[in-house]
């Protein structure tokens, strides 16, 4: 493949990031991708706090993307419609995501893959959710025979290195990203 889009969900990190090196493998252009999903963004769970955390921790992996010759690509809107306006304008042939066991972004990794070229990839935990059940299949609710199960299991391998470089991508339009938390979430989507 020529071209790939990397979308970065929740594992903001160059290193031990499976879809990065899958995607750095198959191709030789990886499109760093940061979509401002407003379902997100505007759920219970997104405080000034944690809003502020994580626009710090994007403009510190767009520092390090510029350090190795790439940078960060942030649109706002949903990420299906956002995803395949990015391949159109890139060229791109395939979508590389590391998986998130969370409901919400099953299903919505379910809707972009019914209609784009998604790739998933473990990483996000040490153990996928599914590796970790009881011997029926059913999650566990205790969490003593959880963690032995855990434990049980074989570790991963050494953590991946960081790609040295990325190869500089075509002229795209990103949305800026705040520097400090905000105060009304209709700052970042305004009407």
């Amino acid at each position: 493949m020529s071209v790939v889009l990397w979308w970065i969900r929740r594992d903001l990190r160059l290193a031990d990031n499976q879809a990065l090196q899958a995607a750095c493998a198959q191709a030789q252009k990886v499109v760093p991708v940061f979509v401002l999903d407003p379902h997100l963004l505007a759920s219970s769970r997104s405080s000034q706090e944690r809003l502020g955390f994580l626009f710090a921790a994007l403009n510190a992996l767009d520092e390090d993307l510029h350090r190795i010759g790439s940078r960060l690509i942030v649109r706002r809107g949903d990420p299906l419609s956002i995803l395949s306006t990015l391949l159109h304008e890139t060229g791109a042939q395939a979508i590389f995501a590391e998986r998130d066991p969370s409901p919400y972004s099953r299903r919505r990794d379910s809707q972009v893959a019914a209609a784009l070229p998604l790739r998933l990839f473990p990483g996000l935990t040490v153990h996928p959710p599914e590796a970790v059940t009881k011997a029926d299949g059913s999650p566990y609710t205790v969490f003593t025979p959880f963690a032995r199960t855990w434990r049980s299991l074989p570790f991963p391998g050494a953590p991946l290195p960081a790609p040295q470089h990325l190869p500089g991508l075509p002229t795209l339009g990103s949305d800026p990203l705040p520097d400090e938390p905000l105060h009304r979430l209709a700052d970042l989507f305004p009407a």
